[in-house]
């Protein structure tokens, strides 16, 4: 099964472009990387994602939520403006205008086994999005991942960039 999830994911980075449907693909790879994330404890019956801010995103991420399941786990999107309202989200969104918010982002997230991904372009979290030749893509950070005390196989390092 994970090779056949592996196969569909490499495609969909290949076919994806950086045009209006890039939210949508940015939603889809948010929800395949948790095939290839191993959070400590399991997810629990909910998994929840939670998106800092603004984001067009949300909306993709609610409709993937209703048709698709971490596991056996029911999937929540949040909006949150704070950092206090992350709560026992397993993986935190930060789009590219929260950029400011990005040293307290890290620091009340020190630790937790939460997997932040960013439209930052920089090493100081886990996975980041990036578009390459008009194609979107992504970096990977296993040193931040570990950090976060979670488990990333090599098979998603192997279909993004390592950063370090």
């Amino acid at each position: 099964m994970k090779k056949i999830s592996l196969i569909l994911f490499a495609g969909l980075l290949w076919f994806s472009t950086a045009n209006g449907q890039n939210e949508k693909f940015k939603a889809l790879f948010i929800y395949n990387f948790t095939n290839y994330i191993d959070w400590p404890g399991g997810t629990g019956s909910t998994f929840v994602i939670a998106v800092y801010g603004d984001s067009p995103i949300i909306s993709e991420l609610q409709a993937i939520s209703k048709i698709k399941k971490v596991g056996s786990a029911s999937i929540e999107v949040r909006k949150i403006s704070t950092t206090a309202e992350i709560g026992n989200a397993q993986i935190v969104f930060v789009p590219a205008q929260k950029k400011r918010s990005l040293s307290e982002i890290n620091q009340a997230l020190s630790g937790k086994p939460t997997l932040i991904i960013s439209d930052l372009a920089t090493s100081d979290f886990g996975i980041n999005f990036i578009v390459v030749g008009g194609k979107q893509s992504f970096q990977t950070s296993k040193l931040n991942i570990e950090m976060h005390k979670l488990k990333v196989n090599s098979s998603l390092i192997a279909l993004g960039t390592l950063v370090n």
